[in-house]
Formats: C-alpha cells, structure tokens, sequence
C-alpha cells in the first residue's frame, strides 16, 4: 500500500471554534495525546506514517494550519506565531484534549513552540523537528524577500508546479511514494494561507517563545537537510541550552517522512519522560 493510499484511511476532519472552521485528521483513542503541527509547504496528510504507527500508542491529531486544507484563514494578514497558538489552543479545548506531547516541525516548530510558552498546561513535552527558526532578526531586504517568495511561486506554478518544483527538495531519498506523497498534500495549499504563513516566517523568531519556555524540549535535525541544516539547529539547541538534541541519519527535511521508524522512536522516547 502507497503512502496515498494509506492516507485513506485518516480522513479530514474538522469542528467549528468561534465561527471558523479547523480541520484536522486523527487517529487512536484514549487520553495520551500527540498533536501533529506541519510545516509552510505540506499539511495534515504528511504525517500518514505517524497517524498510523502513533495511533498504537497515541491518540494522535495532526492538524491543517489556519487557511490550509479546510482549515479557515486567520483575520490577521500580519500574524505572528502567538496567533497560530490561539487558534490551536481552540482546537485543544475543542476535541477536550487536557495535555499532549506536542510536535512541531519546520514553520510549526515556531508556532509549537508559542503555544507552548503561552498554553505550557497544556504541554506535556515540546518536539521541534527540521526548525524554521524565523527571519525577524535579518535585514527588512531579505524579510520581503521570505515573504514573497512561496506564495509568487504558487500564484505563478499553481498547486502541482510548486510540488514538482519545490518537492524533491524537502526529502533526501526521494522515494517514488515519498514524492508522490508531497504532491497530493501540496494540492490542499491555499494562498491566502499560504501568504499568511509566509509573514510569519519572514517576521518572527522562535527564541521569542523558546527563551522563556521552561519545560521539556527535544529538538531534531535531518542530517541531510538542505532547507533548515543541522548546523543552525545545533546552534539554537546549544543556545536554548537544550540537552535532547538528535540527528536523523539519511533524513532530508522532511525527517519524519523519509526516516519514519527513527522519528517514531524519538517521539515514544518522549513518552517515557
């Protein structure tokens, strides 16, 4: 069976949160949860390997961000990670979820990680994979550049432009399934969410939110990534004086999709803790 294939089985679903639609995909039960938090270019359906090896041990939520999938939009055209976590924090009363091992990765390891210093009861621990750490710091020059980039790139390609242009570059194996996988989830990007994620990137910064969060964290890197390298991430670990620091062999960026059994493992880890 084919990653898309698999994802059959974990379809999209959502509930109302103050007149806006969330979606979100799930699966297991019981009260031991892990939410799933996906990066600018993917969505809910990147974490089909977790849906479906987690959900033995998890009742596992991957969510479509605001204005991704089904997902309604923010009211903010200039949001920052806190108004990512707002929305979240909704979804979390919403489903009746008390606390949850919470995963973030690239873009959603900057919103985790706000939910987390603003939500830490409803935090068991924080998992920040493959980290878009934010532009804030750099100059206004190369900010307009971040923000325009993805969604000019989507306006002018389309849906399934973007995905075979930009695609290949977020796993290192390249796997025929794996590239089909970020295809069909790259269908689901709207541009206005889009947009909105792409102000985020370009004008915030993770420490905002990692300086003052004061429990536990694990942060991940791919090896082989080219997007967000490991050498930058080490730095943030070692600068946030983080000791749960790992490296996925043989992972690109998307570390959970093309090394999903050494990803799992780093998540059951953070069980036992």
């Amino acid at each position: 069976m084919t990653l898309t294939e698999k994802l059959k089985q974990f379809p999209i679903q959502h509930v109302d949160i103050n007149g806006y639609q969330q979606a979100y995909r799930e699966a297991g039960t019981g009260d031991q949860y892990l939410v799933l938090l996906h990066g600018i270019s993917s969505g809910s359906g990147s974490w089909v390997n977790q849906l479906d090896e987690l959900s033995q041990h998890f009742h596992v939520v991957a969510w479509d961000a605001p204005g991704y999938g089904l997902s309604d939009a923010l009211t903010t055209s200039t949001p920052n990670a806190e108004d990512y976590a707002q929305r979240l924090a909704a979804l979390f009363t919403a489903l009746k979820i008390e606390q949850a091992i919470v995963v973030g990765h690239s873009l959603g390891a900057l919103q985790a990680s706000a939910f987390a210093r603003l939500y830490p009861h409803f935090v068991k621990q924080l998992v920040i994979a493959n980290v878009a750490q934010g532009y804030q710091r750099y100059s206004a020059e190369k900010q307009a550049e971040v923000y325009a980039k993805r969604p000019k790139m989507l306006a002018e390609l389309g849906n399934l432009g973007l995905a075979q242009t930009r695609g290949p570059n977020l796993t290192y194996l390249k796997l025929p399934q794996t590239i089909e996988l970020i295809e069909c989830v790259m269908q689901n990007l709207q541009l206005g969410g889009f947009t909105q994620a792409s102000y985020l990137l370009a004008y915030d910064e993770i420490r905002n939110y990692l300086k003052d969060f004061g429990g536990q964290c694990v942060i991940v890197a791919g090896q082989q990534d080219s997007i967000t390298p490991p050498q930058a991430i080490a730095e943030l670990a070692q600068e946030m004086d983080c000791q749960n620091y790992i490296e996925i062999a043989e992972a690109g960026h998307l570390s959970y999709v093309d090394q999903p059994k050494a990803f799992n493992a780093i998540i059951l880890s953070a069980k036992q803790h």
